[in-house]
């Protein structure tokens, strides 16, 4: 189990505290995305497209499209940000910036430059999460949403645990793929289709694609967050959730660890 016992690490942390301080370099250009993103995504699709919608059924009971598609947003964002993290910055600081051959010519093992890439990019999808829910919020108070927004504080913990099974399964592909270019194959495999089936942006109806939706962690969270910001039951989906996150990452690290250790160090 060193494997696990390498997140817990002080090289893990290491490489999360190198990130960070590059990240706040220039955190005033970088904020500016993940912060107009929701505003463009709540304008297009809920003032936009729900101003042709009297409501959506959710639940046995009608919801503003507006209302259904909030939820969707955060965990669209908790799913994108670190996979995206994983696949393509990690790939970057592997092949062009050589900055894990940096790392292990210290007292760091691939286990920890792993770690710290999977942990940074769980903390970067949290950030990017809490951002878009202060968007929310907002909206909230302009009385564009109906929302219960007294359980924000599990947003967090639900989104780095999530975090980390996405980012998990984004650096799989690092190892895999010869080039930059390849990583457009994992965007149409993984991200488009998980996407589709997860109730972010539209409830799910037909029975197979709800069947598939159940392996889905990313239709967990949203269907988690949408339980609880609309006051509805989120046990199953939360427990469902976390499930499958320990198991991705139980499964898949220990891979990525193999994988890269391959690619990097030719063992």
């Amino acid at each position: 189990m060193s494997w696990l016992v390498a997140a817990f690490e002080w090289q893990s942390r290491a490489v999360v505290n190198r990130h960070l301080r590059l990240y706040l370099a220039g955190w005033h250009i970088k904020i500016v995305p993940p912060a107009l993103e929701p505003v463009t995504m709540l304008l297009a699709f809920g003032l936009g497209l729900g101003a042709y919608m009297s409501g959506i059924e959710w639940r046995g009971r009608s919801v503003s499209y507006l209302s259904f598609v909030a939820p969707g947003m955060l965990a669209y964002a908790a799913f994108m940000t670190p996979f995206f993290q994983a696949l393509y910055s990690s790939f970057i600081r592997m092949h062009y910036q050589r900055t894990w051959e940096g790392q292990l010519t210290t007292q760091m093992e691939m286990r920890h430059v792993v770690w710290g890439e999977i942990l940074w990019a769980a903390v970067l999808g949290t950030a990017y999460a809490t951002i878009v829910a202060i968007v929310l919020a907002i909206f909230q108070t302009c009385g564009f949403l109906t929302l219960d927004l007294t359980r924000p504080p599990l947003l967090g913990p639900l989104a780095f645990v999530a975090g980390c099974a996405f980012a998990a399964i984004g650096l799989c592909f690092p190892a895999l793929v010869p080039t930059i270019d390849h990583l457009n194959l994992p965007v149409f495999l993984v991200v488009l289709p998980l996407g589709f089936v997860s109730a972010t942006y539209f409830p799910l109806r037909h029975p197979l694609v709800v069947m598939l939706a159940t392996v889905n962690p990313l239709y967990h969270l949203a269907e988690g967050l949408r339980g609880l910001l609309l006051g509805d039951a989120a046990l199953y989906h939360l427990t469902a959730l976390l499930v499958l996150c320990a198991v991705i990452v139980v499964v898949i690290v220990p891979l990525d660890m193999r994988l890269l250790r391959r690619r990097v160090l030719g063992e």
